[in-house]
């Protein structure tokens, strides 16, 4: 039957449907122009949505690295996005996301859970877990008096004067899965660590960048070696002498230089 033929039904003429394409997503959105095409479309559609977070409101790109991201962790998309936040143009994970994934994984026999001790700036806090084997997984200690090293609980709008608990918590759970799940999170830091200033980054301004090379450039001095004045100034003095003495005596200047060099490769005990 061709694609654009009618069917008529009780006298009633109708397009046929066409028939969906089975676009399998296993090897990324990027594998193939077909699952590109696809990926595309979702984005364009889901862009509309207003229920969706304002990252990714009319952001059709943010929305393709999001259904990659899914589509690798094998997570639903709204998930995804729901749990996905920019901070300082950096991409990072919610601390609670970190946890749920590590606990819904089954990679572990028992959920995350947390050794704290002490008190007030002696408080410290290490994630951990038991495997199969029945052996207790852990990750870094944290505690109080590194967050005050680190500056991340005097820097302004800190949580953790306000919550230490709940926030030594985070930074351990993180702490946790970036040593011990590192495929869960894709490298990605938790939005309180990129928040406390962990993550080094740096925003580059083109204009400025290019400022500096030209004024950098400005300040260099370009050597013209074609220049024959350049070349009379590097003539080693003998070459000037050349010009002024007979042919016979530069030879016999040359002959007394080969002298020379000739003994200086002898060894001391024979010059």
């Amino acid at each position: 039957m061709a694609e654009n033929s009618i069917i008529v039904e009780n006298g009633v003429e109708k397009k046929p449907r066409r028939e969906l394409k089975n676009i399998s997503f296993n090897d990324g959105i990027f594998s193939g122009s077909d699952q590109f095409s696809a990926a595309m479309k979702m984005a364009m559609y889901l862009s509309k949505s207003t229920i969706i977070p304002k990252e990714f409101q009319g952001n059709e790109g943010n929305i393709l690295i999001a259904l990659e991201m899914s589509n690798r962790l094998g997570v639903g998309l709204m998930m995804v996005m729901q749990n996905l936040y920019v901070v300082n143009g950096r991409p990072s994970w919610s601390s609670q996301y970190i946890i749920a994934m590590i606990n819904s994984s089954k990679k572990y026999k028992t959920e995350l859970q947390y050794h704290m001790e002490g008190t007030g700036d002696d408080l410290s806090c290490y994630a951990y877990a038991e495997d199969y084997s029945g052996h207790e997984v852990k990750g870094p200690t944290i505690t109080i008096e590194m967050s005050k090293k680190e500056g991340w609980y005097g820097k302004n709008g800190s949580k953790w004067p306000n919550m230490p608990e709940i926030m030594i918590k985070y930074r351990a759970a993180s702490s946790f899965g970036r040593i011990n799940c590192p495929d869960m999170i894709m490298g990605i830091y938790s939005t309180e660590e990129v928040v406390d200033g962990m993550v080094d980054y740096q925003i580059l301004n083109p204009e400025e960048s290019v400022k500096q090379e030209i004024e950098s450039n400005a300040n260099s001095q370009t050597l013209d070696f074609d220049n024959t004045d350049n070349k009379k100034e590097a003539m080693p003095e003998k070459d000037k002498i050349k010009d002024k003495i007979t042919p016979e005596e530069i030879k016999a200047i040359e002959e007394a230089e080969l002298e020379t060099e000739q003994d200086d490769d002898l060894p001391d005990f024979m010059k």
